[in-house]
């Protein structure tokens, strides 16, 4: 993982060079010498970024859309990073198994995105069993920041990059869950997301419209 740590430690110094120091809080249940699935809310293509340089020393092997593997250049940076690659249109099983692994393993995190992508805000199924299968608990966490690279490189306080680990939601140890627990664990999630997204700023607001519209517009 030499690649990963060199990646994450540089990027984490030139975005502290160019945005100044980040405001980060860290729930006083997170315990960094656990392994965890970590979810967030996907609003920005930094998000990875700045949560794996946040989650150190322990390496985050993020699920992210087949279509990134777009050439052998991106292919090598992403596999050295310990990026997954998965269908997110038909997610099969083997890119779960790959995760479950990762995570049985105990050493790294492993991160997911419930809502899919940037243009969405709803959670959808997956993360409750993936966690469950592979045996960790889940790891809440929010970026609130420049949604563009561009946005970093301003040390204005509306600019900072702004990150909260939150409460674990601990999984019941042994039994299968049924559907209701599954779903029950999903609102949690959801309601976790709000949570942080309060702790760090009561006033943000993901515009997931615009988005949309950026997204269209391009």
């Amino acid at each position: 993982m030499w690649f990963y740590y060199f990646m994450a430690y540089l990027v984490k110094a030139l975005i502290r060079i160019v945005n100044g120091k980040p405001e980060l809080s860290y729930h006083e249940d997170y315990d960094p010498d656990q392994h965890y699935l970590i979810v967030a809310p996907h609003r920005s293509i930094l998000d990875p970024v700045i949560i794996g340089i946040h989650t150190l020393p322990k390496p985050v092997h993020f699920l992210a859309k087949q279509e990134l593997f777009s050439s052998a250049l991106v292919n090598w940076c992403l596999d050295h990073l310990g990026v997954m690659p998965v269908d997110r249109e038909n997610p099969s099983m083997a890119s779960l198994k790959t995760a479950v692994t990762e995570l049985k393993k105990g050493e790294d995190n492993v991160g997911l995105f419930p809502t899919g992508s940037r243009y969405s805000t709803e959670i959808k199924d997956g993360a409750a069993v993936l966690a469950k299968m592979g045996k960790v608990d889940i790891l809440p966490v929010a970026y609130q920041g420049p949604i563009h690279i561009s946005g970093l490189f301003s040390r204005k306080s509306k600019n900072r990059v702004k990150f909260r680990v939150g409460k674990p939601i601990y999984l019941p140890a042994g039994k299968k869950l049924s559907k209701e627990e599954l779903s029950e664990i999903d609102q949690q999630i959801g309601q976790a997301f709000q949570e942080i997204d309060q702790a760090i700023d009561p006033n943000y607001h993901y515009d997931v419209e615009e988005a949309i519209r950026e997204r269209d517009r391009k």
